[in-house]
């Protein structure tokens, strides 16, 4: 048996308390026991070995291993409830950039894109498969893993069994199912589809997803239309799952489109869950507060929704994104053929600049320009000099108009390039943070090389660094804060049962940090988004030590 304790910290159990100066003790990969005096009668049966947090002193260590964590914290590990981790888990050294920040459980399937199930084989073993959805998908989750899931079932066995070094818990993504029954083809579903779709993602549900995800920016999830949509609610709600939804539009459309999701909860009675809660577009700077105070509404109606936000000013997304949606009816293949046609790209060139007629959608090039769109994730050597540069610096440099330049780019890079977009404001993410009903979410894409937005790497040291405590940012109390990251995460999406403890607390899975306040701080930025927080001195995934100093991987 063996026994980890840590002496003297101030621990943080998750739910929200004050915290206190008490030890931890670990046993078999549960928390043992925790309060003032826990370790002592570990210590003084003279079992223990001593490891001093700074790294100054060890000793061997048998059964027992003794951490001295005086004047460090002791915090519950933190969820990521809206990951895209989900061909990253598969990877080696994917999932460094979560657990180097403290998540040790993160939520896959989110914006309805993901790795299971996975589509159907050819009739025949001599025609390749279908690779269209992996292919648009490709900027969000990076390379797919060399194997196949039939059956979401399969899927919640591997993350359950294999060990991937962080919990992972998975909601069933809309697209692969949509996907498999209809191709990425963007019309409404016929009844009899809509019956299949709803069905395969009931199906999914019963194996162990968590809820269903719906991507309603993106394809082929965006023209699902509403009797597909309500079908598929019901699946949820007769589960008591969790609807969450990239909702279809985050700027002018934003209160229109999360009313389509209450709307959805109400007739269904799902409980709903907004995505990476923000108001986007010069317009709608200071709309963050009107937006809020309807989702009081709503829940004082009786409505059970809930949201995530990411504390930046920035998004990141599929190139893709930024064309009409008459682009994507089989995925970027489509995309490729319209821009190079010239005819075709004339026509698709001048959507960026019009609205979208006949689409709920966003048209995020016209709102925010391309002097506040960078691209990243070139793949040709000589493509590299462009990486995270805007699309306006890109075009004055190349000397082109920027749509042109821009349709060139992603030719030239068979459309898999992702975009950060600077398109909300940090006033407006606090108000979101503010909401009683906001948890949080990195929302990202775990790229192998290349500029990434640095929330992959710095969101929940961003959000305890800058926007919990008492400095001129703060939101939310250094408690609240970390309670919002782990323990309400974990009820809210249910990872685990409800009678199961979750946090710094007796029966828990020993799913810990322990970090120095004082060297604690974020240190991803824009510029170099690839830099983990500093003050980390461990992190442990059910007992096991798999990031910080004391693992040598700070």
């Amino acid at each position: 048996m063996s026994t980890l304790v840590l002496v003297g910290a101030t621990v943080h159990d998750g739910r929200g308390g004050v915290a206190q100066v008490a030890d931890v003790v670990v046993r078999d990969g549960v928390v043992a026991a925790a309060g003032p005096g826990a370790a002592a009668s570990v210590v003084e049966a003279g079992r223990a070995s001593s490891t001093l947090a700074s790294g100054s002193g060890s000793g061997s260590v048998t059964d027992v291993e003794v951490v001295d964590a005086r004047g460090l914290e002791v915090l519950p590990g933190f969820v990521d409830v809206h990951a895209h981790d989900d061909a990253a888990l598969f990877r080696p050294g994917g999932i460094a950039p979560k657990t180097a920040q403290g998540v040790t459980t993160t939520i896959v399937g989110n914006c309805g894109q993901g790795v299971a199930p996975s589509p159907p084989l050819p009739p025949r073993q001599t025609d390749p498969p279908d690779r269209s959805l992996e292919q648009y998908s490709l900027p969000v989750l990076g390379p797919f893993p060399d194997r196949r899931w039939t059956t979401f079932g399969d899927y919640v066995d591997t993350l359950a069994h294999e060990p991937l070094g962080i919990h992972a818990r998975a909601l069933v993504p809309h697209a692969p199912v949509r996907a498999s029954v209809l191709g990425m083809v963007r019309r409404p579903a016929d009844a009899g589809e809509t019956s299949r779709i709803a069905g395969a993602l009931g199906d999914a549900l019963d194996a162990g997803a968590l809820g269903v995800s719906l991507g309603l920016m993106y394809a082929p999830g965006d023209a699902a239309d509403r009797p597909e949509l309500l079908a598929i609610a019901r699946e949820v709600a007769a589960r008591d799952g969790l609807l969450v939804a990239h909702v279809r539009n985050e700027a002018d459309g934003l209160r229109a489109s999360v009313d389509e999701l209450a709307s959805l909860g109400r007739e269904s009675g799902a409980r709903v869950h907004v995505s990476h809660l923000k108001v986007t577009g010069p317009r709608n700077v200071g709309g963050m507060g009107a937006i809020v105070d309807h989702l009081d509404d709503l829940r004082a109606e009786g409505l059970d929704i809930s949201a995530d936000v990411y504390p930046y000013d920035a998004g990141s997304t599929t190139v893709a994104s930024l064309f009409p949606p008459s682009t994507a009816d089989r995925g970027v293949e489509s995309l490729l053929e319209a821009l190079g046609d010239p005819t075709a790209r004339a026509t698709v060139l001048a959507g960026l600049e019009q609205p979208w007629p006949g689409t709920a959608l966003e048209n995020q090039w016209a709102a925010i320009g391309p002097a506040r769109i960078l691209l990243a994730g070139f793949a040709r050597p000589e493509d590299a000099g462009l990486e995270g540069r805007s699309v306006a610096d890109t075009a004055a440099e190349l000397g082109g108009d920027p749509r042109e330049v821009l349709a060139d780019l992603v030719l030239a890079e068979r459309g898999a390039l992702t975009v950060i977009v600077f398109h909300t404001d940090l006033e407006g993410m606090r108000t979101a943070l503010a909401w009683p009903h906001t948890l949080v979410g990195s929302d990202g894409l775990p790229r192998e090389s290349g500029t990434v937005h640095p929330r992959l790497y710095g969101t929940f040291a961003r959000l305890l660094d800058v926007y919990s405590g008492t400095g001129p940012s703060a939101v939310l109390t250094r408690e609240e804060a970390v309670h919002r990251m782990s323990v309400a995460a974990h009820r809210r999406f249910r990872t685990v049962a409800s009678s199961t403890p979750v946090g710094v607390v007796p029966g828990a899975s020993a799913d810990l940090q322990l970090v120095d306040p004082v060297a604690y701080a974020d240190r991803a930025t824009y510029a170099e988004p690839r830099r983990p927080p500093s003050g980390v001195r461990g992190v442990w995934v059910a007992g096991e030590l798999v990031a910080g100093e004391l693992a040598g991987l700070a």
